[in-house]
């Protein structure tokens, strides 16, 4: 199960860095198409706002939860006894997994509803974004099972490298 879920979210990762990349060139041949043809593209701002950005954030979402590369503080922490901190974190993840586990089903009704309605965008020109609703539900969905795979692996005694090294700090 661990190898098949860093695989895939190790994909996600890099469409998420491709969204990068594709935003940085689209947003620059529109400048520059814009400042030397007064030939901008069309919808820019709408296609990397519902499109490029979510996919960035969206995306690489599970990977940095399963991988504990999110922002984190453990002043108090380290200072735990090692049953405290992994019952710490095992409440922590079976949280995380419950609050993301709702927000996926929260937006996946949404992404049901834009999708019934064709939801689209006025800019300079009709953008459809429906599609980009179903990044939201997707990388919500999988950062809840990343929180539940980690709530098995502290369970398990297997923790990562993060919290190895705040336990060696200890």
């Amino acid at each position: 199960m661990d190898a098949v879920f860093r695989k895939l979210t190790g994909a996600l990762m890099l469409i998420g860095g491709a969204g990068i990349v594709l935003m940085m060139a689209h947003v620059t041949l529109d400048v520059v198409l814009k400042n030397l043809f007064n030939a901008p593209i069309q919808s820019t701002i709408e296609i990397s706002s519902y499109y490029y950005m979510v996919a960035v954030v969206m995306l690489p979402m599970a990977l940095v939860e399963y991988e504990d590369e999110q922002i984190s503080v453990d002043l108090l922490f380290a200072r735990f006894p090692p049953l405290l901190r992994r019952a710490c974190l095992l409440l922590t993840f079976l949280i995380t997994a419950g609050v993301l586990s709702l927000i996926a089903w929260r937006t996946g009704l949404d992404a049901v509803r834009a999708f019934r309605v064709g939801e689209v965008v006025m800019g300079s020109r009709e953008v459809i974004v429906w599609p980009a609703r179903c990044l939201l539900p997707l990388g919500f969905g999988l950062a809840a099972l990343a929180a539940l795979l980690r709530a098995v692996m502290a369970l398990r005694g297997r923790e990562t490298a993060k919290a190895q090294a705040v336990e060696g700090a200890a």
